[in-house]
């Protein structure tokens, strides 16, 4: 019996200094880099507290700067999978780099924002597996999307503007 207790206690060992060591490898690069939880969302947008409460709660570990790390992200090969999530994320849009993309862009970005928020699309499932909070009710879905849209639309106008006002020089 102390033979198979050793040899349980060996094995642990050695699966937790592997996870340790393979949690230095990081496939999808330094997503945690030059992240701080400082970093406004949405510089240069016009957004409602309730709306930008909703997308900080429940949008921005994935899609800003600010990503809230727990600690089961830090073992692999779990810090893997969240580390693909935050990039995948942050590749499709980053609230953090908001004021770095072009109104073409921007109105693109809220075109998807309210199509997804509206379908259900975002957050995923897998997601939601472990963060059960980050569900939008359906009233969280209207009000993304209701800002979404309005957002655009000013965005439109305010480029419409600028045009008219640049052919009339």
């Amino acid at each position: 019996m102390k033979v198979k207790a050793r040899t349980l206690l060996l094995g642990a060992v050695l699966a937790f200094v592997v996870c340790v060591v393979l949690s230095l490898i990081h496939p999808y690069g330094d997503v945690r880099g030059g992240t701080g939880r400082g970093d406004p969302l949405l510089a240069g947008a016009t957004v409602p507290p309730e709306v930008l409460n909703v997308l900080t709660t429940k949008c921005a570990d994935c899609h800003s700067s600010n990503t809230h790390w727990p600690l089961y992200s830090r073992i692999a090969p779990g810090s893997w999978l969240m580390e693909s999530d935050v990039a995948d994320g942050r590749s499709h849009w980053n609230m953090s780099q908001w004021q770095h993309s072009s109104a073409e862009n921007q109105i693109q970005l809220l075109s998807r924002i309210a199509s997804e928020a509206r379908s259900g699309e975002m957050p995923p499932r897998n997601y939601l597996l472990l963060h059960r909070n980050a569900k939008l009710s359906p009233e969280e879905q209207d009000l993304l999307y209701g800002w979404a849209k309005s957002e655009r639309k000013r965005l439109k106008q305010s480029s419409s503007n600028k045009q008219d006002r640049s052919s009339i020089r």
